[in-house]
């Protein structure tokens, strides 16, 4: 008999009941009256934060700066490791959080750490520049616009005698602020440079190119070209998915 009214009671505990006791649920040390209380405002719930509870928030990432690359068949793990190796902050020196578009928070531990990373002309993660700017209060990916990026460009077919730093660069400067060019001459029988290309004013294929007697037109290959609207005039998207464009093919004339 005892041993029917035990297994009845224990087929009536619920899973909550089994488990209760046995995981421990985060508590606070904060006041909860100590909070600002509740109001309304134009018929919805509204809050006036203490301006303290801001700044406290900011102070968090004060070493802070937004890193963006393209993350299209990239694991982010992958990015993380590779950048904490270049950097040797040292462990737990930097936390990192993706956002979206290809953003992501680097968080840092000091000022040092910050000036370290911002001081290098340039980072790279496997053939990307990393785009680096510091973090700024009410940042939000999704609000970001820019007709800059920064992209792999090739000469080929580009003779040999111009391959040289000065040379290379003084034609990349054509398309934009010439970065790094490739350091090996092993990537086929074409120059390379990292250009940081404003796409709102750089339209081309080809650069024309006089040196002594010689003029000849020199072709341009972009690696991994961004989308770009002409319209809006940023880097996102093409003008087939442009959401202005469809706004406005979608405003028909009357019919007469």
């Amino acid at each position: 008999m005892g041993d029917s009214s035990q297994n009845t009671q224990l087929r009536t505990l619920t899973y909550a009941d089994q488990v209760k006791g046995k995981q421990q649920l985060p508590t606070t040390s904060i006041d909860l009256s100590s909070l600002p209380i509740p109001t309304v405002k134009e018929g919805k719930l509204a809050v006036v934060l203490p301006e303290l509870f801001y700044l406290e928030g900011c102070d968090i990432w004060k070493f802070t700066l937004i890193g963006s690359l393209d993350l299209k068949g990239v694991n982010f793990q992958d990015v993380k490791n590779n950048l904490e190796e270049q950097w040797q902050l040292g462990q737990g020196r930097v936390q990192f959080v993706p956002m979206n578009r290809g953003f992501f928070t680097i968080k840092l531990q000091s000022q040092d750490d910050k000036d370290k990373l911002l001081n290098v002309k340039a980072w790279f993660f496997d053939h990307q520049k990393l785009n680096l700017i510091e973090w700024f209060p009410g940042f939000d990916a999704d609000k970001q616009r820019t007709s800059h990026a920064s992209m792999w460009v090739k000469f080929p077919g580009l003779p040999l005698e111009f391959w040289i730093e000065k040379t290379l660069l003084a034609i990349a400067k054509s398309l934009g602020t010439p970065i790094v060019r490739t350091l090996e001459h092993e990537y086929g029988h074409f120059a390379s440079v990292l250009v940081d290309i404003n796409f709102a004013e750089t339209a081309t294929d080809s650069i024309h190119v006089i040196v002594g007697g010689l003029d000849f037109w020199q072709p341009v290959e972009i690696q991994k070209k961004p989308k770009f609207c002409t319209k809006c005039k940023i880097i996102g998207h093409n003008d087939q998915e442009c959401k202005k464009q469809t706004s406005n093919s979608s405003v028909q004339a009357p019919a007469q």
